[in-house]
């Protein structure tokens, strides 16, 4: 039997096997050549439909850096979803960025929009779980997209952008409620905390989106641990809950950051590296789709549809609960390096409970084996 299980599990499971794509798109959009790069991870599956992260990066950057400097590919890699990276157009002299409304220039929410049609026609996307998010002027950008594409974009993230001054507060209207997180250093001598001439604060935005969601205009902040001490920074968790159809509107308030990406893997100066910007970002992501907030339960479809297993929490923190009715011939808990937790387990009737305080923050895939087939659902462990 545990050679027949062996065998299952091995030929059940070609996301580990499969290499993933990375693909240089060029696609035209009123008359103008634009180009984006593509990030298919290994464990895409075209019977099934994936999530979308739109990855935009700063003034005077390009697709290739914000890829590699904000990697989001190892989370792409264990939660499943396909990551792309635009590249923006001349806006400033000949650095490259986004238009905001500017006629005079690439419309950039058209061309959001052609690059989903794009993917869409070429992949399996999940359209109600269509995220963007960037850094300082790909924040900002992010937070138009939101404003002018709500109908197309889940959710939204923001690292170090706000709201440009010059853009009009009517041009950031959502046409339904829309989860929002920001993360922002309080020393961002670019984008400055308090806002400046060019842009709005910190908090402008959070009520813009907590007064459209009708969420707590009173957030619950919690202190996150301070990993690094020696980074000169620490990070606050601001949550403004309870709006409509369960957004919430979040925040990472980084108490002597900078203007930079947090990531526990750097050693560049001035960088937050208690917390990784990209687990963050789709940790607040994997919450929501286009309609609100998704089940609490992560439900995961049994082969032949003989049943249904419910795997709940998600996030988590100490332990998490596997509901099935019938019997399991082996559950295993693996990161995205392929990496094998032996774990505590406890069963109650048809619950069986995994203790996972000893295992690292991260996402991780729990794969559950019995005489129909393999299962196969992902949790992240806070």
């Amino acid at each position: 039997m545990k050679s027949i299980l062996k065998i299952l599990i091995l030929t059940s499971m070609p996301f580990f096997s499969m290499a993933q794509q990375t693909i240089n798109y060029t696609i035209t959009v009123n008359s103008v050549q634009r180009q984006f790069i593509l990030y298919v991870p290994a464990a895409y599956n075209p019977s099934t439909s994936a999530p979308l992260v739109f990855s935009f990066h700063g003034l005077g950057g390009n697709a290739q850096a914000q890829m590699q400097d904000h990697d989001f590919r190892p989370v792409a890699d264990t939660a499943g979803f396909i990551l792309a990276h635009p590249l923006g157009q001349p806006v400033a002299g000949a650095a490259l960025g986004w238009n905001f409304g500017n006629p005079n220039l690439p419309d950039d929410v058209l061309f959001t929009s052609k690059m989903i049609d794009t993917i869409a026609a070429g992949f399996n996307i999940d359209h109600d779980r269509v995220y963007a998010c960037g850094m300082s002027f790909g924040g900002f950008f992010s937070v138009f997209l939101a404003g002018q594409l709500s109908n197309e974009i889940a959710a939204v993230a923001s690292v170090a952008g706000t709201i440009l001054n010059n853009v009009p507060t009517n041009m950031i209207s959502p046409t339904r409620p829309i989860a929002f997180l920001e993360i922002h250093g309080t020393d961002d001598n670019n984008v400055p905390y308090a806002g400046n001439q060019a842009a709005k604060p910190v908090q402008y935005v959070l009520d813009l989106f907590v007064n459209h969601n009708n969420c707590d205009t009173i957030p619950s902040i919690t202190a996150l641990p301070n990993n690094n001490p020696n980074d000169g920074s620490t990070v606050e968790h601001y949550v403004y809950a309870n709006g409509n159809v369960g957004t919430t509107v979040e925040h990472l308030k980084i108490t002597g950051g900078g203007h930079t990406w947090p990531d526990e893997n750097t050693n560049a100066q001035n960088v937050n590296r208690d917390i990784n910007g990209c687990v963050e970002i789709w940790r607040f992501f994997s919450k929501f789709d286009i309609n609100g907030a998704v089940s609490p339960l992560s439900i995961v479809d049994v082969i032949n549809d003989v049943q249904k297993i419910a795997v709940y929490p998600n996030p988590a923190q100490e332990s998490i609960t596997v509901e099935v009715k019938n019997p399991i011939n082996s559950i295993r808990v693996i990161n995205n390096l392929g990496q094998e937790f032996n774990l505590p387990t406890s069963h109650f009737d048809e619950k069986i409970q995994i203790y996972i305080t000893s295992i690292p923050t991260g996402i991780y895939y729990v794969f559950l084996t019995h005489d129909s087939g393999m299962f196969k659902s992902t949790f992240i462990k806070q």
